[in-house]
């Protein structure tokens, strides 16, 4: 049974949080509301016993929502669905003004967007309307987008369609790792969180439709997708190496169907081989340097995952020379999906989103 939700006073919200268990977003969002004085968290929602987001799973330092609930004196929820009619009254009666979504899963039906007294705000990291759905950090370095920003949206029933209430930008260097955008953005999305509050208090922002021509919609990315293709331009493969890392990673199988997931790559190495490259050879001078030919060039290997560990290619045994590296059998990925939150396969090419929208 939910506490019966007190009055919040004059320049207070009462909150209720919604995160995966595991999330390096939703962590830092719990500390922050839980001693904000202008914010009462009265709950966290997070995931089923069980469950976590594959995001983080890989990454050496782990969060845990529940157990840092818990340190906090928040109750802590973990329904099998947010949206069954029981769990949605029973977060009916803690009296929430607004729902704040930070890495959650699930998707909020239509009954739970309406219970907060004002409304749900999804903090999404990509430049909105472009890159909505899953894994936007991964689609943005692996379509090599050149800008990139983190969005504050109010929720509705499509997908990260709803009105913009706010934009942080997040500069880009064109060499980082899904991991390291990924990173990026979420400390954007603490600054902007901080940044909002005293908007949502005095509900002094000023939501702005989003363009639905500028929609671009990507799902998780599949294992194809993740799969190499060595008759692309070397910088392309690069990227899509920088993409996968960490989790769940690039990767390239021999005649035999052996896999090697690449962990990070070259693609203007120095001191190439001195002959036409021919697209997924390996060649592996006298240095131990492993290089995989390409479209245009020579692409060095430069570390692989080896008994779950990242380590230099040359000291595996991986990719002997004279390998003979595979290459997807469907090379021409489907276009993205511009009209709605189902899963796209995956996406042409996009050079860069379009420019964040002012928001005030």
């Amino acid at each position: 049974m939910a506490p019966t939700a007190p009055q919040e006073p004059a320049g207070r919200i009462r909150v209720v949080l919604f995160s995966e268990v595991n999330s390096k977003l939703g962590s830092p969002f719990l500390s922050m509301l839980h001693g904000h004085p202008q914010v009462d968290l009265a709950a966290v929602v997070t995931s089923p016993q069980g469950k976590h987001c594959s995001y983080f799973t890989d990454d050496p330092e782990q969060v845990d929502l529940v157990t840092q609930g818990a340190a906090l004196g928040v109750p802590v929820l973990r329904p099998s669905s947010v949206n069954l009619p029981s769990f949605v009254e029973e977060l009916e009666g803690y009296g929430a003004d607004y729902f704040l979504v930070a890495n959650f899963q699930q998707i909020l039906r239509e009954r739970l967007l309406s219970a907060p007294r004002v409304t749900a705000v999804n903090f999404h990291p990509s430049p909105l309307p472009a890159f909505a759905g899953l894994s936007p950090f991964y689609w943005m370095i692996r379509e090599g987008a050149t800008e990139s920003a983190v969005s504050a949206i109010e929720m509705a029933p499509v997908l990260d369609s709803g009105d913009l209430i706010m934009q942080h930008q997040v500069p880009l260097t064109g060499d980082e790792t899904a991991i390291e955008l990924r990173t990026a953005q979420e400390r954007a999305n603490v600054l902007m969180l901080l940044e909002l509050i005293p908007r949502l208090v005095d509900r002094s922002y000023r939501p702005i439709p989003q363009d639905p021509a500028r929609r671009s919609y990507f799902g998780r990315p599949s294992d194809a997708d993740l799969h190499l293709d060595f008759r692309l331009p070397a910088a392309v493969v690069a990227r899509h190496v920088r993409a996968g890392y960490r989790s769940p990673g690039a990767w390239t199988a021999d005649e035999t169907g052996r896999r090697v997931r690449v962990l990070s790559a070259d693609p203007e190495p120095a001191d190439a081989p001195d002959l036409p490259p021919a697209p997924g050879l390996v060649v592996c001078d006298a240095a131990g340097r492993v290089f995989a030919g390409c479209a245009d060039g020579w692409l060095e290997v430069l570390t692989t995952e080896c008994d779950g560990r990242e380590a230099a290619v040359g000291g595996t045994g991986q990719l002997p020379d004279g390998t003979r590296l595979d290459s997807p059998h469907t090379p021409a990925p489907a276009r993205p999906d511009t009209s709605g939150p189902v899963s796209a396969s995956g996406p042409a090419p996009v050079p860069s989103p379009p420019a964040p929208v002012p928001v005030p």
